[in-house]
């Protein structure tokens, strides 16, 4: 009796934490997905550094809590009558941590380190736009052609290759802030260790404790001081969903983002007030090697699309809030869906009718059934996400080989197209639909199906010269269609993002931007 009193006065100890941490007016404390590899926003990327970076670090201008641009370290702007030339006034107020006034020279001089090739850092791609930025970044220009200059002590220019309507929107990313070159140069890769890192956010690094925490506390010198009203930021890296989720619950954590996906439907019931779900503006999606035969065969994307069932994915296999994918652009980024294909008004019994009518025009019948290898990541979701798509396509005579490889072994084989079908997911770091039109776009590195269609690449750069919001998404609408017609990928479904957030945190609103918190305050506990 009393080795089993024992036995269960033990268990239940092990499920209480023995140090809840008490609940501070001033200190938020968040749960992030894994440990930062650097604090240097031009090196580190990602998600997971989302937040934290932007607690840090502040560009040109940032976004609201809604989702809107607004100026950060830029007090104003002007843009040219052809769209190329963008002129930005400094806001006067605007200081790096240790109280140094920040200049024009500040982004000329980080620009131009994220876009050295010899720099090694990853977040070029968000500058590309810019004049010689591209030639740049490959080795083919010298880093002094970069379009940006100082034109006075307080204005900043930036000439563009041609117009790009969402360059201002690539500005508010946290790798197209400034960086301090004066901590940098005096104390090289240690910059970002506390003590030493100079940041120009509404908060400072001040300690971290591998693998436990790490804490950031209020900037005096941030040009909004007077508006944060959180002193403290803790950010406790939890790669485990499940740990994160009982960390939660116990107390422990105010927000998290990392959720069993199988536990939200009751966390939707228990805790209605602190779960949050946002549209994202992530796809997940199939490339397709159009390069290589019979892939090049219109009808047999097609074929491969119909048979996917984006109801069944969405609301029997992931429950997660997700929204099916019939096209590239997120619904998030239009703000209202588009007209769907033809084909999903359809049964799936009739598309899968259709698909094997495509497949025998193509060739391909029960005597001769059309097989490929299918590529993913070797994690549980993207597992049953495989076996999912192989039945379906199983459906419609296909025989589908699944085979798992690593992550960076996944994106190897997409940039050499050496692979035939694959599972992939993107995220666009600013909102709008050019951003994933990369995917499709001839010239553009994040296309790894190999289409390229002559007509839509001309139409690509045109849209970009369009000045009014309206006309332009109407366009872009219209390419989308087009593109769509010829099923160069698969998109299965828009990512939502989920999130814990406890009832003392005051401000948050369900976007899909990272939230910051400069942004947001704390209730005392009752």
């Amino acid at each position: 009796m009393r080795r089993t009193t024992l036995r269960l006065l033990l268990a239940v100890l092990l499920l209480v934490p023995l140090h809840a941490p008490e609940l501070e007016a001033g200190v938020l404390r968040r749960g992030t997905n894994v440990e930062l590899p650097s604090f240097d926003p031009q090196y580190v990327i990602g998600n997971s550094a989302g937040a934290i970076m932007y607690d840090l670090f502040e560009g040109l201008v940032t976004r609201a809590p809604d989702g809107s641009i607004v100026p950060a370290i830029a007090a104003s702007w002007t843009i040219s009558e052809d769209g190329r030339v963008y002129t930005f006034q400094l806001n006067e107020n605007a200081k790096w941590s240790d109280g140094r006034r920040i200049t024009p020279e500040d982004f000329v001089w980080s620009y131009k380190r994220i876009l050295d090739p010899l720099s090694g850092t990853r977040g070029a791609s968000a500058l590309f736009p810019i004049l010689n930025a591209w030639d740049i970044s490959l080795g083919e220009k010298p880093v002094d052609s970069l379009g940006v200059k100082a034109v006075s002590p307080s204005t900043l220019e930036i000439t563009l290759d041609g117009p790009a309507p969402y360059f201002i929107h690539l500005l508010a990313s946290y790798s197209n802030a400034p960086v301090p070159r004066h901590a940098i140069e005096k104390h090289g890769r240690k910059w970002t260790q506390p003590g030493n890192m100079v940041t120009n956010g509404a908060y400072v690094l001040n300690k971290v404790v591998t693998n436990t925490y790490y804490q950031l506390v209020k900037n005096p010198h941030y040009h909004g001081a007077d508006k944060v009203s959180i002193e403290e930021v803790f950010y406790y890296p939890v790669p485990s969903p499940t740990t994160s989720l009982k960390r939660y619950l116990a107390g422990e954590l105010d927000v998290i983002l990392n959720i069993p996906s199988n536990q939200y439907e009751s966390l939707r019931k228990t805790r209605p007030d602190e779960f949050r779900l946002a549209r994202g503006i992530g796809l997940c999606y199939l490339v397709i090697n159009n390069n290589r035969p019979p892939f090049d065969d219109v009808r047999v994307r097609k074929a491969l699309s119909l048979s996917i069932d984006r109801d069944v994915i969405v609301e029997k296999l992931l429950r997660t809030g997700d929204e099916p994918a019939y096209s590239v652009v997120p619904n998030a980024i239009w703000g209202s869906p588009g007209e769907p294909p033809g084909f999903s008004g359809m049964n799936q019994d009739d598309r899968w009718a259709e698909a094997r009518r495509l497949l025998a025009e193509a060739g391909f019948d029960r005597s001769n059934p059309l097989r490929f290898t299918f590529n993913f990541a070797p994690v549980e979701k993207d597992r049953r996400l495989a076996v999912a798509y192989r039945s379906m396509w199983q459906r419609a005579g296909v025989d589908a080989e699944l085979e798992t490889a690593g992550a960076r072994d996944l994106m190897n084989r997409a940039a050499s197209r050496d692979y035939e079908v694959m599972r992939l997911t993107y995220y666009s770091i600013f909102p709008d639909p050019v951003s994933f039109f990369a995917l499709v776009r001839g010239d553009s590195f994040r296309n790894y199906s190999g289409y390229s269609d002559a007509e839509i690449n001309e139409r690509l750069v045109i849209a970009d010269t369009i000045r009014s919001p309206e006309e332009r998404t109407a366009y872009l609408r219209e390419i989308e269609r087009q593109v769509m017609g010829d099923f160069p990928v698969i998109p299965t479904y828009f990512q939502s993002r989920a999130f814990l957030v406890n009832r003392r945190v005051q401000g948050w609103r369900n976007t899909y931007t990272p939230k910051m918190a400069r942004d947001l305050s704390i209730r005392e506990a009752p």
